[in-house]
């Protein structure tokens, strides 16, 4: 009994569909690698940050300014605000927090009728994955792999 056509067939797609799941476990594995490398990144850049925040240098002092008075705008959630609230009231900064509350108890979800209001105060898992995916952090060049910070 000889070995069909279609044996070949089945035979190779078989070889082909284990090739595909191989890439694909490959691929993923990558991927996991290089967010553990982006969130590392992330990391020491807070840390240094941090670090430059609490410096009385005349740079670190700029930088400080800058922060307190441009840092709030980048924040868009009242939780994150509230989150940082202390720090950038101690470098000179205001969270606008005292005008958000006058204005309105609604996030801007809730003024659409996306979410209730009482839904928009955590984050969900996918709110935190693309919190630690921001674009513009991920283009940057990756870090020195013989500096040990």
């Amino acid at each position: 009994m000889s070995a069909s056509i279609f044996d070949n067939q089945e035979t190779n797609e078989l070889k082909e569909r284990q090739r595909l799941e191989e890439l694909k476990r490959k691929a993923k594995l990558q991927q996991v690698k290089l967010d553990k490398r982006l969130n590392k990144q992330k990391i020491l850049m807070g840390a240094f940050l941090g670090q430059v925040l609490a410096g009385k240098s005349d740079d670190e002092k700029f930088i400080q300014n800058y922060f307190a008075k441009n840092f709030p705008q980048f924040l868009t959630r009242k939780s994150d605000k509230e989150l940082f609230e202390s720090m950038v009231k101690s470098l000179g900064g205001d969270m606008g927090l005292d005008e958000e509350e006058s204005d309105s108890n609604k996030s801007p979800l809730a003024e659409h009728g996306q979410i209730e209001q009482s839904d928009y105060t955590d984050y969900t898992d996918d709110e935190i994955r693309d919190l630690l995916s921001d674009q513009q952090i991920d283009a940057l060049q990756p870090h020195n792999e013989g500096y040990r910070g």
